[in-house]
């Protein structure tokens, strides 16, 4: 055995401040702990949280790339910045067909992001069923859907997509690419198996699976998908200041 694992339990409680390692050692194992960033910590439990993981467990560790771990932070500033351009440069690419799409898919993103947060997989296995029968990354494929519809929005057109959609590339899939490694090291093959069938980012318009599991508003306001949708609502205002201002 080559591979360092530890537990998850010390995730599952705010107080904790340290993480209990099995290090392999000589044929044994050999307990470690160490104190994680707040942000190491917080990534672990979204990835979780967004996969219906028990917290419990033996889980392969490694620390997040610098874009995954602070993909969160850019997420909130890349929007902030397209509002700015979208101010700066006062254009209307497309008129209002442009605007309207937008509209749809900022609020067709937001729909598909309460569907995936809230689906809830029995015995806390991950999900397969609902949204995860499509596509094995829903959530992601809501946030491309959000990505394009501001770049449609903000009146710079094709620009805008490129800008919103290059940035969405650069940094969610290198989450992706992460969160699958960990979901292969704690699943092994049936995950493989699951990921053979569902395409990885673009939906298939059938399912590919028959997993089982049922959508709950709760779990979806419990993953905070509301905050995500205010802001939305916010930055397409905000957006639209475009008409406002000559």
């Amino acid at each position: 055995m080559n591979s360092t694992r530890y537990r998850m339990s010390s995730f599952g409680r705010k107080t904790a401040n340290t993480i209990r390692f099995l290090r392999p050692k000589d044929d044994l194992f050999q307990r470690v702990e160490f104190t994680p960033s707040r942000s190491f910590r917080s990534y672990m439990i979204m990835i979780y949280s967004e996969n219906n993981l028990p917290l419990e467990g033996p889980t392969p560790v490694g620390k997040p790339p610098f874009l995954v771990r602070r993909r969160t932070v850019f997420t909130w500033l890349i929007p902030l910045l397209l509002l700015a351009l979208s101010l700066t440069f006062h254009k209307s690419y497309g008129g209002w067909a442009a605007y309207g799409a937008g509209i749809a898919l900022v609020v067709l993103g937001e729909v598909v992001r309460f569907w995936s947060a809230g689906y809830i997989a029995k015995d806390a296995a991950i999900a397969t069923g609902g949204p995860y029968a499509h596509v094995r990354n829903p959530l992601y494929f809501g946030s491309l859907l959000l990505a394009v519809g501001y770049g449609l929005v903000s009146g710079l057109g094709v620009w805008g997509v490129l800008f919103t959609l290059t940035l969405f590339l650069v940094f969610h899939l290198a989450a992706i690419f992460y969160e699958e490694k960990f979901l292969t090291n704690k699943f092994g093959e049936p995950y493989l198996d699951y990921t053979r069938r569902v395409p990885r980012l673009l939906p298939s318009p059938w399912p590919r699976t028959t997993g089982t599991g049922r959508f709950e508003w709760a779990q979806s306001l419990k993953n905070r998908e509301q905050t995500s949708a205010l802001f939305a609502l916010i930055f397409v205002l905000l957006l639209s200041l475009r008409f406002l201002i000559k």
